[in-house]
């Protein structure tokens, strides 16, 4: 096997900086980096993907919107590409700012721990223009309204709320002293997903699982994939969301669920009211 030539190694270096510089929330350095890598390969579809990105956050929707249309025009159906052309678009007719990702969200609070760790629909979420605000992997609150469990971003926008069944067993959770901490998987108007992670656990809710259905065996029941990188870094990842649409009824082996990752992680099932139903009528 020939060795990688130097301009190959280059690229790959300017590759991994740019994207750490946008797990560090360096948007002007995540910028400058992918600027000089377009700058000899003008074809890297994910450096102009990473671009429009970074002018994203910035604030500079015309030009993330230009560095869009150029992925397109190549590759048509690149579901990146058009995901956040439709969000940069929405911004843009609304005239709304996105909400800057300014610290890269604790990678430690999503490693995957059954039980411990759910992906959830949102139900009733906010308008696309409102929903296009925000990035994966943006973090939220929880807050009780009327009975439901409400998501909020940072900024006190409301996103959206919880199925009311997984919603009211978490309320009842928190109100006897688990702590919880969330944030954004995918901000489709269509599907909009929120993770969630128990990171305390109260003496009284000691022989309570938080999100049943989401410690049983991989293999009885349907599975949501959620790329990797997400638990292990947080809001960096430009596609993250894209796994986490797919439902496969047959479990892969961890290469094939989640693609381009250094360490292939147990990926995290979507939350069913039939799974709740099953774990209350056990604990009853």
């Amino acid at each position: 096997m020939a060795p990688p030539s130097e301009s190959s190694v280059r690229a790959r270096a300017l590759s991994d900086q740019a994207t750490a510089a946008a797990l560090d929330a360096d948007w002007p350095r995540a910028l400058e980096l992918n600027q000089k890598i377009l700058e000899t390969s003008a074809d890297d579809v994910e450096a102009r993907n990473r671009l429009g990105r970074a002018y994203i956050e910035l604030g500079k929707l015309e030009e993330a919107k230009a560095a869009f249309t150029e992925v397109l025009k190549s590759e048509p159906y690149n579901s990146i590409a058009i995901r956040n052309q439709t969000r940069v678009i929405a911004l843009i007719e609304h005239r709304a700012k996105p909400n800057v990702t300014s610290t890269r969200t604790q990678p430690r609070l999503f490693i995957e721990d059954m039980g411990k760790t759910g992906i959830l629909r949102v139900i009733n979420p906010a308008p696309q223009h409102v929903l296009a605000k925000y990035s994966p992997g943006a973090e939220c609150e929880l807050r009780e309204q009327e009975g439901l469990l409400a998501l909020h971003a940072r900024d006190g926008e409301l996103v959206g709320f919880l199925e009311p069944k997984v919603g009211r067993r978490l309320i009842d959770l928190l109100r006897t002293g688990n702590q919880y901490v969330a944030a954004i998987v995918s901000t489709d108007p269509q599907n909009p997903r929120i993770a969630i992670r128990e990171i305390s656990q109260s003496p009284e809710n000691a022989s309570r699982i938080s999100f049943p259905g989401h410690h049983r065996p991989a293999e009885t029941k349907e599975r949501a994939y959620v790329r990797g990188t997400f638990f292990r870094y947080g809001a960096g990842e430009e596609d993250l969301e894209e796994e986490g649409e797919e439902v496969e009824e047959e479990t892969p082996s961890p290469e094939e669920a989640i693609e381009e990752t250094e360490a292939a992680e147990e990926p995290l099932p979507v939350d069913t009211e039939e799974e709740d139903d099953t774990e209350d009528e056990a604990e009853e």
